[in-house]
Formats: structure tokens, sequence, C-alpha cells
């Protein structure tokens, strides 16, 4: 998640092509495609709470946030130093902030990178991925937490048109010690992941054994969500308000070299509303347009649905050249609507100490990226989010 390219003074103007395609409606448009783009709000070097973010996303014209709700938010939103004792996910929404946040008028849909705390409750421990957790009474616990988050926002935003995508973070990298791409293709990090797997996976002895435990909690998620919505329609308020969608972060590399990856051995056993794709390793390739829809393709094929959210686009590949990185990463946003991809989430609001490519930098001021979105989401105006998934994979047993 890093890019690398100078952020330019204030009065950079947008090189004249790439500012002409932002002004022209695309064919997606006439249609009246709903605009998609949205923004992830998770920390950074700005000292902003996540209502912060969030408003941060409204001000230039955006209607979709990403966020994180855990029981480590107060420190990745920077409002707190430790982790939240007692934490629920529905308890989460209570919090003022959050509430603000979720309350923002400007903002249509979150995508929650949700964490609960029956199996996250330390902020540490991977109990998630633990498959002798899921007992009747750990699959029980899971669920009721999902549910109640579930039932909270049907019932808080029942008279909006808010829509809440429930995910997680790169499941693929979460298993595999951090970097999925690593495991399958350096040997050495490979073997020091394998070592030490058991102390850092609460006693799990491999990444096959998380990835077992981690179709659990999905399975759990998924049921508690259904729950949740059976409560709404019971209430007298249901419809379709709440989603599920597991993210992957790996297409081809683990599956090229023989391993187990979250696209091929655990989503095809998970149902779902979208399946999340955080796209780094497909973006960050010499051609990411292509290089996106050959993946896309390939997501498709395998899980069945083309419900597929870019859960976090491109953010590195040109070393400093900023006029070419915008002109893919316009290019690449463009093909992902097209292709039919629900939503397409760039990363990150604010940027990081070590990385110049959020919207907005350490002071608070709109970035080089900031700005191109600026003149993007304007130039798509005729369009709003709508987010109604055209299948549900059933595939999940």
């Amino acid at each position: 998640m890093q890019l690398f390219f100078e952020v330019r003074p204030r009065h950079f103007q947008l090189p004249e092509f790439i500012l002409l395609s932002l002004l022209a409606c695309p064919l997606y448009c006439q249609s009246q495609r709903p605009l998609a783009v949205g923004f992830y709000s998770w920390g950074g070097s700005y000292p902003g709470s996540m209502s912060d973010g969030v408003a941060a996303i409204a001000a230039i014209g955006g209607h979709i946030a990403r966020v994180t709700i855990s029981p480590r938010m107060n420190i990745d939103y920077h409002t707190g130093s430790h982790c939240i004792p007692g934490f629920t996910l529905a308890g989460a929404m209570l919090d003022a902030d959050v509430k603000k946040a979720m309350d923002n008028p400007a903002i249509n849909v979150f995508i929650l990178t949700a964490y609960d705390g029956v199996t996250f409750g330390d902020c540490s421990t991977h109990t998630y991925l633990n498959p002798r957790y899921y007992t009747p009474t750990g699959q029980a616990e899971v669920a009721h937490e999902y549910s109640d988050l579930t039932l909270y926002l049907y019932r808080t935003y029942q008279k909006t048109s808010k829509r809440f995508i429930i995910s997680n973070w790169e499941s693929d990298n979460d298993v595999y010690c951090g970097q999925a791409y690593g495991y399958a293709t350096d040997p050495q990090f490979r073997a020091n992941c394998d070592t030490s797997y058991p102390l850092i996976y609460s006693g799990n002895s491999s990444p096959a054994e998380s990835l077992q435990g981690l179709k659990l909690w999905f399975q759990a998620r998924e049921q508690g969500i259904e729950d949740g919505r059976a409560g709404a329609a019971a209430l007298g308020i249901g419809g379709m308000r709440v989603y599920f969608a597991p993210e992957i972060s790996v297409v081809r590399c683990l599956h090229d070299a023989g391993f187990q990856s979250v696209l091929y051995d655990v989503v095809p056993s998970v149902k779902f509303d979208y399946l999340s794709y955080s796209s780094h390793q497909s973006t960050n390739l010499p051609s990411p347009m292509s290089s996106l829809m050959q993946d896309l393709a390939t997501i498709q094929s395998v899980v069945g649905s083309g419900e597929i959210i870019i859960g976090e686009i491109m953010t590195d590949s040109t070393e400093g050249d900023s006029d070419l990185f915008l002109l893919n990463l316009a290019q690449v946003i463009d093909a992902a609507l097209h292709w039919g991809a629900p939503f397409v989430i760039y990363w990150n609001v604010h940027s990081a100490s070590d990385n110049p490519g959020g919207l907005y930098d350490g002071s608070g001021q709109l970035t080089e990226v900031g700005r191109f979105f600026e003149l993007y989401l304007v130039g798509r105006g005729c369009l709003a989010p709508n987010p109604h998934p055209r299948t549900l994979n059933q595939r999940g047993q």
C-alpha cells in the first residue's frame, strides 16, 4: 500500500489529456450506471478521527466510505491508545465519533472492515482464524455479534437510503504472515513464516489450518447477518440494507505456486452478497488495467458471481511519475466500472508518513491525488450510488 510520486504545490494543474477524459461522460454514464467510487479511511499520519475521515471524503464529493470497526479502532483513528475492553460491534456503533461518521448525510454506502470482540478482543490474537474456536457455542457467539450489528443498522437507518457492507482485511495476507505474495515467491520468507506460525496464530500449525478457521468465521458472520435481516423483517423494517463481502487479496500467485488461497479454497464454501478484492496484486503490475481485467474474469469464473468489489485500488508502480500514475488510475477505475464492479475503493484518505498517496497529506491538505478525485467525481456527476446485487452466491453449504 505504497505510492511513490512527488506531491506538487497547490497551483498544480492536471495534464490536459487527463482533464479532458475526466470531463467526458462515458457510456456507462449515459445509461445512468451508478458511480461507485469510494475511499478508505483507515489510519494515516493526519491526526483525524473516523468522522473526520468520512467528512474529508464528503468534502471532495464522495458518497461511499470504507472504515474499520474493531476493538483497536481508537488506536487506528487517533482517538485513544488502548484496546477497547468489552468491545462489541453493535456497541461500537454507539461511540459518539463512530455515530457521527455513520450519520454523515453525504455518505450513502459504508463498507465496514469489521472485527468482532469475541475473536479479536485483545487486538492481537487471531482467534477468528482458529478452527478449534468454532464449537457450537463459539460459532453462536460470533453469529450473535453480527446479528446484533445488522439489526442495529436496520433499526437506526430505516428511514435513510444508507447501505452497509460488512467485510474484512485482505484475507490471504492475514493468513500468510501478512504477505501472501512473499509466502508464494520467497522461500526464506515462507520458511520464517512456517517456523513461527504456531506462535503468531494462537497454536495453528499452518496456513491451511487458518484457512479452515477463516471459512468457519465467514460462515458464522454470514449466518449472523442473515439472522439480523430476519429480525429486521419481523419488525417490519426488512429489505436489503446490510450485505456481506469477504475480502481476498490474491488471485494468482498462491494458486500458481501450488498453495491454498482464499479465492480457490475458502470462498466457494461461503455464501455472500459481494466479494471484495484488494487489487494491489493486479494493479501494481506494469499493465494494471489489463491485469485487473484478467483477474476479475478469473475471480468471476471461480466464484460464479460478477458482484466483485474492488476493495482497494492501485497505489503504486510509477516511482515518481505522477502524471503517468494518474492516467493509469483513471483508466483502471473506468475499466473496472465498465466491467461491472459495483464499487471501487481507493486507498487511502490520509497519507501515511511513508506513503504520500492519500487524498490528504499529513497536514490535512489536499494532495495531487485528492485534486484528481475532485475532478473525477464532478465529471461523473450524472451518477448516484445504488447498491443492489444482481446475484447472490449460493454455492456455500
